[in-house]
């Protein structure tokens, strides 16, 4: 069969499905197959993900928040330098954490399919379909519990090979973790994650905050280019004035973090590593570490037009940017009796030598609020 005669249904299915291993280097088509392999994944998310794995943890930013896997034996101590070992001996292989044994990861993962969840995985040349060198996932709504039925015990159905299983809400809020828990023979498993600014339709229920504040990045990881321009959005976008008049919300941390990255569907890499440690009480146990780094491709040249991938993105929050300016009284809350409260954390936002005229801005709109009644 001549790679040339490929049609582009047999390409694509080529790319996912045909390893080299299955071909021997002594045979003519295997140098060519390579050859197209590489060729058909350069450009793709894959590719540069795996980019990613070259580079040390350095490039990523540690999350300060960890899960707890299990509790261990202290016979497990002498064997503290090797995490992936200790996983390995109380999880067999192919189950990332501990429960009940039909709710594996492909459970949960089809679970979030069938609720709005996009996901794709990336298989390396010389690794069986079911093995995964990176993984996208791509979240497109989130369910809130007044929306799920009657009750948060309501059950709905999924197939999974070919039998009805049933999940709850629970079951649902659980999936948004239990399917980031995959990791490979090599350790070196990366996550591609977007969520969806049409998410921000609804309320965005606490659980996925939560959430957030396992997996999810903050303005540490963002390039000079994308950070000047969450200094500037931080100060007036409306959507922040809503969240801090929210006594809960407004002392969330990192929710400006939160807002920003989902109002523009910016992306990341997530990764996570086993670590032992102990808990208060000092009884050892397995923690999962996880990290995030921002997804470089956004920073790198396009060869044709000679802009970066991300320069549309940019363009887009500079845009939304001039548009708030132009909204009045952007940015000061002086319509509600927590605005005092939440100025403090306002202001902090702004540079040191705007602080002074902001408080002066604000002090300003309260004494002609005063003066009205």
């Amino acid at each position: 069969m001549s790679l040339v005669k490929l049609n582009s249904k047999t390409q694509e299915k080529t790319s996912s499905s045909i390893h080299l291993k299955d071909i021997p280097e002594s045979d003519p088509l295997y140098a060519k197959l390579q050859e197209y392999l590489i060729q058909k994944q350069s450009n793709t998310f894959a590719s540069i993900a795996r980019e990613d794995t070259i580079d040390d943890m350095k490039t990523y930013e540690k999350v300060e928040k960890r899960e707890m896997i299990f509790l261990l034996e202290n016979s497990d101590i002498q064997r503290k330098e090797e995490p992936w070992k200790i996983f390995q001996r109380y999880l067999l292989n192919g189950l990332y954490f501990p429960g009940e044994s039909y709710k594996t990861r492909k459970y949960y993962e089809t679970l979030l399919i069938s609720t709005g969840v996009e996901f794709q995985h990336f298989s390396g040349y010389n690794t069986g379909e079911n093995v995964y060198n990176f993984s996208k996932m791509i979240v497109k709504q989130i369910i809130h519990i007044e929306d799920w039925g009657i009750s948060s015990m309501t059950k709905r159905q999924i197939s999974l090979n070919n039998v009805k299983i049933s999940f709850t809400y629970w079951d649902y809020i659980q999936s948004f973790d239990k399917v980031l828990c995959y990791n490979n023979e090599r350790h070196k498993h990366t996550w591609f994650i977007k969520v969806c600014a049409k998410i921000f339709a609804s309320p965005i229920p606490n659980w996925f905050l939560n959430w957030w504040s396992y997996h999810g990045p903050t303005i540490k990881i963002l390039p000079e280019p994308f950070l000047k321009l969450y200094k500037e959005w931080v100060k007036i976008s409306p959507d922040l004035n809503k969240l801090y008049q929210q006594e809960h919300i407004s002392y969330l941390q990192q929710i400006e973090h939160i807002c920003f990255f989902i109002e523009f569907s910016i992306p990341w890499i997530h990764k996570w590593v086993p670590e032992v440690d102990f808990t208060e009480e000092q009884i050892p146990c397995l923690y999962r570490t996880y990290y995030n780094n921002f997804w470089n491709k956004l920073m790198k040249k396009d060869p044709q037009t000679k802009s970066i991938y991300g320069q549309e993105l940019l363009d887009q929050i500079a845009a939304t940017i001039k548009e708030y300016n132009r909204i009045p009284n952007k940015g000061i809350i002086t319509d509600d009796s927590t605005s005092v409260k939440h100025m403090a954390r306002r202001i902090s936002n702004y540079e040191e030598q705007e602080q002074n005229q902001m408080i002066l801005n604000y002090l300003e709109e309260v004494k002609k609020k005063d003066s009205s009644f």
